[in-house]
């Protein structure tokens, strides 16, 4: 019963994304959360404060402003105090140039009692690299930005 109630969740802060309502994300965190985007990129490095997290969520959406999750597959495992994630996802936006822009990402997250203490995102790294790339040499200066850290983790 706890899966099926772990999935809807799960399911739910994903819709949430879709309206860019990131804030439902940010009161699931855990006190203690560990947030990790890998790649040496504009949205790369680990977040482990509220602050930065609602930071970094701020330049995802203004370097995809109409950026769409669709969930393709999910699969949740563990007790409450141990709940594990692992979502695939097909991201589709349109950049700030008003060019098309797709990729796919794994998420891996790590619950206790339904709060986010951990996650992952594992993604194409060279396309989102290759499309920052793109965008910082036509402008978009915030696309080859340093990562946004915190304190804890810098």
């Amino acid at each position: 019963m706890f899966r099926l109630i772990a999935r809807r969740q799960y399911r739910r802060v994903w819709q949430a994304m879709n309206a860019h309502d990131y804030d439902a994300i940010i009161r699931r965190f855990a006190p203690d959360f560990r947030v990790t985007f890998h790649g040496d990129t504009s949205l790369g490095g680990t977040r482990t404060t509220r602050a930065a997290m609602a930071a970094w969520f701020d330049r995802l959406f203004r370097l995809l402003p109409d950026a769409e999750f669709e969930l393709r597959q999910l699969a949740v495992d563990g007790p409450p105090w141990n709940t594990r994630i692992a979502g695939l996802f097909t991201l589709t936006a349109t950049t700030p140039l008003g060019e098309p822009y797709r990729n796919v990402f794994v998420q891996f997250v790590r619950l206790r009692f339904g709060r986010i203490c951990w996650y992952e995102v594992h993604e194409d790294s060279l396309r989102w690299s290759r499309l920052c790339q793109h965008l910082g040499s036509n402008g978009v200066t915030e696309a080859v930005a340093p990562p946004i850290l915190d304190a804890v983790s810098a």
